[in-house]
């Protein structure tokens, strides 16, 4: 899911369930990537727990928290990013 303005927000899960996207939230995300996925996305993110320790946790809370729109970095490897379907299930 597109990260820019996306703190405070509440996002869809798969199963149906509103989320609100704060700490707890983008937490779990990155340390268990797989436990609420938006719906669209298939559960492609690998984990980073035991990767990043609470400070750079810190740092990426705080990076997420403040991308606003239109400042999401140029994507660098050569791999095309992964495809979000619509909620029927179509590539957009």
């Amino acid at each position: 899911p597109v990260l820019e303005e996306l703190y405070g927000k509440e996002v869809t899960l798969t199963d149906g369930n509103r989320v609100r996207a704060d700490d707890a939230y983008l937490r779990e995300s990155i340390l268990v990537p797989d436990a609420k996925i938006v719906a669209g996305f298939q559960p492609i993110m690998p984990t980073f727990k035991g990767q990043v320790d609470e400070g750079e946790m810190l740092q990426l809370l705080a990076f997420i928290k403040g991308l606003g729109a239109g400042q999401t970095p140029k994507r660098t490897e050569d791999a095309e990013p992964p495809a979000v379907r619509s909620q029927e299930g179509k590539k957009q």
